[in-house]
């Protein structure tokens, strides 16, 4: 008896079968209408970016979300050409997407952070940014998290959302950054004869903006000398801070010595008691 029930089971399954094999074999034959059209999709969203110069990364991400909303498109399709209820399967996923959300809420928000950022783009691969203690060059913008090398060798990954709740710092989104230093002279020197020396020092620096034009101005009459302020200019993107900053040192020094003027040591006046 046992026998007959398992075989008029398999019997029934495979009369099913043979039953709803036109809708199987046609609702297949769907999938690959759908997957070939979301491949063209993909394809044709690309190349649309491409001509008004998007991202490469955000047309690969536009491009692959196009895919998948097609496919899930075809799917959705081609279930209910093969007699399955879509839209209760639908509702299922519905209910078990809100208990994945809730479990994968930092996720998706990082995820719906580096959307924004992709398509915002308030930052390149490239450009030298600066997010709180963290400051480097953006090596990749990342779905999740973005990927920046930090000056002293550090690779650090700061998750996309954390972006949005902190004030960001592009150096190079400007193309001329202010750098400035300080240096003093003597008491007994001319002020305007020192401030001409050093912006004639500035105009040798070969890294150096001519515009916007260098500043040294008188900042402050310090302890045992007068604190010049020396302000200049440089392409971040093209010249390195340390290296123009360095150069511009050398070179105030340098005019400052060779005209005479002098750059006083701290002095300290002790005074015998009575």
């Amino acid at each position: 008896m046992t026998a007959n029930l398992l075989l008029d089971s398999l019997r029934n399954l495979w009369d099913g079968f043979v039953t709803r094999l036109p809708s199987i074999v046609t609702g297949l034959l769907v999938i690959v209408v759908f997957y070939l059209l979301a491949r063209v999709i993909r394809y044709v969203t690309r190349r649309s970016l491409r001509k008004v110069r998007a991202s490469e990364h955000a047309a690969q991400i536009t491009a692959r979300l196009a895919f998948i909303g097609v496919m899930g498109l075809g799917v959705l399709v081609s279930l209910g050409v093969m007699g399955v209820n879509a839209g209760a399967l639908v509702a299922s996923l519905g209910l078990v997407s809100v208990g994945i959300g809730f479990a994968l809420k930092d996720v998706i928000e990082n995820f719906i952070a580096g959307l924004i950022l992709i398509f915002q783009r308030p930052f390149v691969m490239g450009d030298v940014v600066c997010f709180g203690d963290v400051e480097g060059k953006v090596e990749d913008v990342r779905v999740r998290d973005t990927v920046i090398r930090m000056f002293d060798g550090r690779q650090v990954f700061v998750p996309n959302a954390s972006i949005f709740s902190r004030a960001m710092i592009n150096n190079n989104r400007n193309r001329s950054r202010r750098l400035s230093f300080e240096v003093g002279i003597a008491y007994s020197e001319d002020v305007s004869a020192a401030m001409a020396e050093a912006s004639a020092a500035l105009a040798g620096v070969a890294d150096i903006l001519a515009d916007p034009p260098s500043l040294v101005v008188a900042e402050e009459l310090g302890e045992s000398s007068v604190v010049l302020r020396i302000y200049f200019w440089i392409d971040p993107v093209e010249t390195s801070i340390l290296d123009v900053r360095s150069a511009a040192i050398t070179a105030v020094k340098r005019s400052l010595q060779n005209a005479g003027i002098e750059i006083p040591f701290p002095v300290l006046t002790v005074k015998p008691s009575p």
